[in-house]
Formats: structure tokens, C-alpha cells, sequence
């Protein structure tokens, strides 16, 4: 796992743009994740600096379950949410794919509830990377 990032974590994938997309989103759906947003980078900031980012995608995924903990211990849990996943395309081949640590962002926050809840969020994020990692 990548820790190359201190509010995110995630892997290199070996495989294209497009099938990393795949992979994730399924992923995402067997964890009890329903995605949200799907956010291109080039739509949001054009297309002058697609040689230097490459294909970029932004996923914003949500459980529902985990949702309705967060938003009971604090109704302003929506300026944190949702999950964040990033998809981009490697210079070298390949993709990265990024997800932003939910613990670490609702360690923010002094809900005890929200915290044990993003802790089971990213237990879940992670056996998501360890997946794309197989």
C-alpha cells in the first residue's frame, strides 16, 4: 500500500484507465458502496494540462449504512463526505489509485461515533487497494 500521501492512501494498478475504473467501481459495490459522482479533471480544469495529468477521474462513493452513523453524530458530516476515490493515468504505465482515509479526516471531528465509523470505512477502502493489489 502507497503512503506517499498523508490524507489518502492507495496502489499502483498495472492495468488501463478504463478497467482500473472497472475494477473499482465493482469493488466499491461489494463493499456496500454506492457511487455518487463521478468527477473527470479535464472537464473541470480543460484540457491545456492533459499532457501532464493524463486521464483523471474523481469517484465520490458512499455507503448508506455509514452514512446514517455519521450524519447522527453530526449533521455537518457532509462537508467531509463523501469517499474520494482518484484515478489516474501513470507516466510510466499503468494507473494510481488513490482513496482520501476517512479516519484521518474524521479525526477532526470529536465524535466518537464518527471516528469508530471511519475506522470501519477505511477497513473496507483498504481490503479495496489489497484487492487491486492481487
Amino acid at each position: 500500500m502507497s503512503v506517499d500521501c498523508n490524507y489518502g492512501f492507495g496502489c499502483d494498478v498495472g492495468f488501463g484507465f478504463e478497467e482500473a475504473i472497472a475494477k473499482v467501481q465493482q469493488l466499491l459495490e461489494e463493499k456496500g458502496f454506492q457511487i455518487y459522482t463521478r468527477l473527470n479533471l479535464h472537464e473541470i480544469v480543460g484540457d491545456a494540462d492533459h499532457d501532464k495529468f493524463g486521464r483523471y477521474i474523481i469517484i465520490g462513493a458512499c455507503n448508506p449504512e455509514f452514512a446514517s452513523q455519521l450524519f447522527k453524530a453530526d449533521p455537518n458530516i457532509g462537508l467531509l463526505m463523501p469517499c474520494n476515490i482518484v484515478i489516474y493515468e501513470l507516466h510510466s504505465g499503468g494507473c494510481k489509485v488513490m482513496i482520501k482515509d476517512p479516519a484521518r479526516i474524521m479525526d477532526m471531528i470529536s465524535s466518537p461515533v464518527a471516528i469508530e465509523t471511519s475506522i470501519n470505512v477505511k477497513c473496507l477502502m483498504e481490503e479495496i487497494i489489497e484487492e487491486l493489489n492481487q
